[in-house]
């Protein structure tokens, strides 16, 4: 799992990358609980955003689609229904195959 630790980061997040490979996902953690937007910034392949506060999933974007050609403030910004204070950054099709929905909790382990 990649984890977004700088503002820097947090801001590029997976955009000009090719792939995930060899990584699950991007995992966003911020200090503030708010209602974080994310962009498809350079991003070159879809993904699922998932938001969570304290561990349980407050909205989902799933099948996030591409915007090649967009001016950054054309782009479209996708925020939570709630608050929250981590993001998690899938390959598309992440949140369907693993039946994945509001109110669900996760947790995200170190290896």
């Amino acid at each position: 799992m990649l984890v977004a630790k700088s503002p820097r980061h947090q801001y590029r997040g997976l955009g000009r990358r090719d792939t995930l490979s060899p990584y699950d996902g991007m995992l966003f953690v911020f200090t503030i609980t708010h209602r974080v937007g994310i962009v498809m910034r350079d991003m070159r392949f879809p993904l699922d955003i998932i938001w969570l506060n304290k561990g349980e999933v407050v909205d989902i974007a799933p099948n996030v689609p591409l915007e090649p050609g967009r001016d950054a403030s054309e782009l479209t910004v996708y925020r939570p229904r709630l608050p929250a204070n981590t993001v998690l950054e899938l390959p598309a099709g992440w949140v369907e195959e693993h039946g994945l929905k509001i109110g669900d909790r996760l947790r995200v382990l170190k290896e």
